[in-house]
């Protein structure tokens, strides 16, 4: 409903999902994340009440190559960890090419930023616990993998988290 399907800026990009993931902590466990928001390019993705998503793809493509990888070195930082420390990054499913270009950006092999959007699309804040689910299932994911989950959207906010599975 939130989709103008005249509109083949957002109408072909965006799939239909909800996702949740329940963690649990470990005693004397720590849980560093970081969250930002940026409201001066705001109008590059929006929704209001009422309308469709409207979206400013190469706004929103050149502001999430930029802060995904800050935001990602950031929770690095915060927990002491390097990027060969780190098993998998598990991105907001946005864009294959969002995707390849942190991965670029930061040097870090393509192989470690695991991708689904070829399946299902965009679905928004659905696609991280999407992925994670999947991978699970798939036995993907051992005990002890270091996840970095990292996701941004309209406002402009962006978000990443540290994740020992």
């Amino acid at each position: 409903k939130l989709v103008d399907w005249t509109d083949r800026n957002t109408c072909i990009l965006f799939g239909d999902g909800a996702g949740a993931v329940v963690l649990t902590g470990e005693e004397n466990g720590r849980y560093n994340m970081t969250a930002h928001s940026d409201g001066r390019k705001g109008e590059a993705l929006t929704c209001d009440t009422g309308s469709f998503m409207k979206m400013d793809g190469q706004e929103v493509f050149k502001f999430a190559v930029r802060q995904v990888p800050a935001c990602i070195a950031e929770v690095m930082e915060h927990n002491h960890l390097m990027a060969e420390d780190i098993d998998y990054f598990i991105l907001h499913q946005a864009n294959r090419r969002i995707v390849e270009a942190v991965a670029k950006r930061m040097k870090v092999e393509l192989t470690k930023f695991p991708m689904n959007l070829q399946e299902y699309g965009n679905t928004s804040a659905a696609s991280i616990p999407i992925l994670l689910d999947e991978w699970n299932r798939k036995g993907r994911l051992q005990k002890g993998d270091k996840l970095i989950l990292a996701g941004f959207g309209a406002g402009l906010s962006w978000a990443g988290s540290l994740l020992e599975w």
